[in-house]
């Protein structure tokens, strides 16, 4: 009975959290882009306005073909996966410190205005995901996926590396003002050893061994580009390797954001 009582009480914390994470989508979604305009759309077409215009800058100024991949296909796998976590991690720096007066409500946590603020990010750039590559197919431009259950992982652990990375800035920030300062040059030089603009296979071996141990989305991308091009590509990924990173990081951002409050002026 009394296993019973506990598990009752569990159930009962859990949909309530689900709901106020809920309550939260809805409000920062009003808050962000309100019933006007294009209203729901923008979840997914803000992100587009920075993706279209780049991929075809790099569709009309290189070539066709380069290491015998598609460039459009090849830079659209790569860029994607760039804006999910640029747009992510960003917008994290002021995801509870910017909505401080939410914290006065009993039920709510700053883990859960993490929650709607990131999610709400998350769910925008994966749709933005599949409208772009839609359109690239349509125009011709993107063959369909050699294996869609690897690409689809790709993008989920893309996604939750950039949650894990997120939920750290987010503690951070509220911590201390400096993490306002650096990040952003942090977030440019991502671009450079994240994968966009290489795979693992061109890289030495020796130097291929160090980036896949201590690189999580190197292996992020690898899983993108095995299921967008299958044998065209020689890909690298521990699936159980990033799982564990992946599980860690999430461990050491909600440690470091269930004591935030005490760095708030409330």
């Amino acid at each position: 009975m009394e296993e019973e009582g506990t598990l009752r009480q569990l159930w009962r914390g859990f949909t309530i959290q689900r709901e106020v994470v809920a309550a939260l989508l809805q409000f920062q979604f009003v808050a962000r882009w309100g019933r006007k305009n294009l209203g729901f759309a923008w979840l997914f077409c803000e992100s587009l306005v920075f993706a279209f215009p780049v991929l075809a800058v790099w569709h009309f100024v290189r070539d066709p073909y380069e290491h015998g991949l598609p460039m459009t296909a090849f830079v659209w796998s790569g860029y994607m996966p760039l804006l999910i976590f640029r747009h992510v991690t960003g917008q994290a720096l002021h995801t509870i410190t910017g909505a401080v007066p939410l914290l006065y409500h009993r039920r709510i946590t700053p883990f859960d205005l993490y929650l709607g603020h990131q999610g709400l990010e998350a769910i925008g750039n994966l749709s933005a995901v599949a409208f772009s590559f839609i359109v690239f197919y349509i125009l011709g431009l993107i063959d369909l996926p050699y294996n869609y259950n690897i690409l689809l992982l790709g993008f989920i652990y893309t996604t939750w590396w950039s949650m894990c990375i997120g939920l750290i800035v987010t503690a951070l920030a509220s911590r201390s003002e400096i993490v306002h300062h650096i990040w952003l040059p942090i977030s440019y030089l991502y671009v450079f050893f994240c994968g966009f603009m290489f795979m693992a296979a061109w890289l030495p071996f020796k130097l291929r061994e160090i980036a896949l141990m201590i690189d999580p989305p190197l292996q992020c991308y690898e899983m993108i580009r095995a299921g967008l091009f299958g044998n065209q590509v020689q890909t690298f990924y521990d699936l159980s390797y990033i799982t564990f990173i992946l599980l860690t990081l999430t461990f050491v951002g909600l440690w470091l954001i269930q004591n935030v409050r005490k760095h708030l002026e409330l």
